[in-house]
């Protein structure tokens, strides 16, 4: 039983979003003295708000869930936990997140989480990925949430350096989901997901990862030209940044696209991470 709850909050997905909060705060405590309670406040916090948007989703796709071959085998696909449980387990999750981010962090970073809970929960999966194209472009607006959230905990303002931050991360997620949408095609055609690869085809598809990578590239670029990161950290992200442009572009035509979107997927990770350590750690530079 235990297992199946700790399933369907996506412990993966968390994982991820739990970098990006750390990369966030880390980064907005670069001139500022490290708080270690609101740290950790604000990783659980915003854990449990996405951890209940997580099984939202669960909860609305299970029906399609069933016809993917990547998502047949969850536990409410195979029917493992009844419903309402299951929506109350949710909401409970959800309420005690933003309980805790607005009265132990604060009410900007409890906000963002509010906003980002809806944009996953009824604009990307209830609203739009069943209908439009461009379902991913407006789940990546909640995709880059967590960061903000880690930045204002401890700034509590939205500044330019945040709304950079966002923007970064919107063209991250962009470049990375749709190699997903590659690599998981047939699925997508099978559960009649108007996904953009499915729509607009493999090679448009591969020629938008090249130009959000480039905006990618870009953007963090300007973390340094902005003065908010040092040049160290420009040399050392333009190193990976760069190759990842690099097997962005030589992708576009290559044939065996299965193959080398799961090269981008992963080496997408990569860069995140190494993206998020680096802004992390650059004020020891």
């Amino acid at each position: 039983m235990f297992k199946n709850y700790l399933e369907i909050i996506k412990p993966g997905i968390i994982i991820g979003n739990i970098t990006l909060i750390i990369g966030g705060f880390l980064f907005a405590s670069r001139h500022a003295t490290f708080n270690s309670l609101l740290f950790f406040y604000t990783i659980l916090g915003a854990s449990l708000v996405i951890a209940s948007a997580c099984v939202f989703n669960n909860l609305i796709d299970f029906d399609i869930d069933k016809k993917m071959k990547r998502t047949s085998n969850r536990v409410l696909s195979k029917k493992l936990l009844p419903f309402l449980p299951v929506l109350n387990f949710a909401i409970v999750l959800g309420i005690l997140g933003i309980f805790i981010l607005g009265y132990l962090v604060n009410f900007l970073s409890m906000s963002l989480s509010i906003f980002g809970f809806f944009v996953y929960v009824i604009l990307y999966t209830l609203l739009y990925k069943r209908r439009s194209i461009y379902s991913t472009f407006v789940g990546s607006f909640s995709g880059s949430t967590p960061s903000v959230i880690g930045y204002t905990a401890v700034t509590n303002t939205i500044d330019i350096c945040s709304i950079l931050l966002f923007i970064i991360l919107i063209f991250w997620q962009m470049s990375h989901f749709y190699a997903i949408s590659i690599m998981r095609i047939k699925d997508y055609k099978k559960a009649k997901i108007p996904i953009f690869s499915v729509v607009k085809g493999i090679y448009i598809t591969k020629k938008h990862i090249f130009f959000y990578v480039f905006g990618f590239v870009f953007c963090t670029s300007l973390l340094t030209f902005l003065d908010y990161l040092s040049y160290n950290f420009l040399f050392l992200s333009s190193i990976i940044n760069f190759y990842w442009l690099f097997l962005s572009y030589s992708n576009i035509k290559k044939n065996n696209s299965k193959k080398h979107a799961y090269q981008l997927f992963y080496y997408s990770i990569v860069v995140i991470v190494v993206f998020n350590f680096l802004i992390s750690i650059d004020i020891l530079f």
